[in-house]
């Protein structure tokens, strides 16, 4: 839009004169911000008050946003409330779609690609940490493992009935921690073999 018409410059004027924010002005019209303080200058109109109106309404804006985001904002999400690895892909591929559509702006892309390298890291952080607790569930299921053999061997040679009874009170309760941990998918580690006394 090269040209002002006479009907645009007489709103321009109502709403310079009613001390509209320079945002609100520069939406009415579909023009930039400059664009439209360049023009009153050009029709000797007082802009400034509007620009002061509009840089309050930022500030105030600002405040809040940092207020907001050094309180509500910022508090650590609950472990439950993370989401999942099938959920971080999909926002994601969402963020590098909607960066390929003509009409994305380049704030909104500068914004995409600071969510896009924050979701990544996320992905990578989730797969590096659920790797961890899995070699440690691992390494857990073969120590259990190799502690019933023990105990097994310890209570078949006790000949003292209250001690008998104490390892085979151990005993179950390995049996249903073993039980309960191949239940949930986790496996011996590679390549490790029982240690404990033979029978």
């Amino acid at each position: 839009m090269p040209y002002w018409s006479f009907e645009e410059e007489k709103i321009l004027r109502e709403m310079l004169e009613e001390e509209k924010p320079i945002e609100k002005i520069s939406e009415r019209f579909h023009r930039s911000r400059e664009a439209v303080v360049l023009k009153a200058k050009r029709l000797g109109l007082d802009v400034e008050k509007c620009l002061a109106k509009s840089t309050e309404n930022k500030l105030t804006k600002n405040i809040t946003t940092t207020t907001s985001a050094s309180t509500s904002k910022l508090k650590p999400v609950k472990f439950e409330d993370l989401p999942s690895p099938n959920e971080a892909m999909g926002l994601l591929w969402a963020a590098i779609r909607r960066l390929q559509d003509p009409d994305v702006s380049k704030e909104e892309a500068k914004k995409l690609r600071l969510m896009l390298s924050g979701v990544k890291s996320y992905i990578h952080l989730d797969a590096d940490y659920v790797l961890r607790i899995r070699e440690a569930e691992r390494h857990m299921l073969t120590m259990f493992k190799t502690t019933l053999t023990q105990f097994e061997h310890l209570e078949r040679a006790e000949e003292d009935p209250p001690e008998k009874a104490r390892l085979q009170a151990h005993i179950e309760d390995l049996k249903r921690e073993i039980a309960e941990m191949e239940k949930l998918g986790v496996k011996e580690e590679k390549n490790k073999t029982l240690v404990g006394p033979s029978p």
